[in-house]
């Protein structure tokens, strides 16, 4: 019994380990000219799998006029990923882009004149997306990144990893109150 219990919390403990050590990926912004953004999807490492969308959340960011990134308009330019296509929604610190056939070994670029909240006029930075939050749909779950600042470049990058399933937290609490339940049962022995 004791050695079964013991079995059980290191599989729970791995399983939920290797959950979160699933294919990571990344999305990668930099500032190529005043107003003009580049933002590109890498290959996700590992496994092969398909974007189904990307949703931008700026509502977490500060502009220097003490407000945060919008969009107001459709991008300027979109490079779709090879043989898909890319369609744009939303507007305002929302927005994303919903795809056809985007494998995760293929990139995807747009270009956007970001304005802040209350200018139409912002000049905007890279500095102005850290904060910003991507999600992406895929055939392999939800993947979620918050855009940081890369040390020594005036970019900013957001590597996306994957969110855990209920089921996932689940199993993980399962395995630290049988974990518990040993270390409580070892010390009164």
């Amino acid at each position: 019994m004791k050695t079964s219990l013991r079995h059980i919390a290191v599989a729970a403990g791995l399983a939920m380990s290797s959950a979160q050590a699933m294919a990571f990926g990344s999305i990668l912004v930099s500032e190529p000219g005043i107003d003009l953004f580049n933002i590109e999807t890498m290959a996700f490492n590992g496994s092969s799998f398909d974007i189904f969308s990307l949703t931008f959340d700026f509502t977490g960011t500060t502009t220097t006029d003490s407000s945060y990134l919008v969009i107001d308009g459709a991008p300027l330019s979109i490079t779709p990923p090879a043989g898909g296509t890319a369609t744009f929604f939303g507007s305002g610190a929302v927005f994303g882009f919903n795809f056809t056939s985007f494998n995760t070994f293929e990139s995807f670029k747009f270009k956007w004149d970001p304005d802040s909240a209350i200018s139409g006029a912002y000049g905007a930075t890279a500095n102005d997306f850290v904060g910003g939050i991507v999600t992406a749909s895929t055939s392999n779950g939800l993947y979620k990144g918050t855009f940081v600042k890369v040390l020594g470049s005036p970019d900013v990058s957001a590597v996306l990893s994957p969110v855990p399933e209920p089921e996932s937290y689940a199993l993980a609490l399962t395995g630290l109150a049988v974990a518990g339940f040993l270390a409580r049962r070892n010390r009164r022995a």
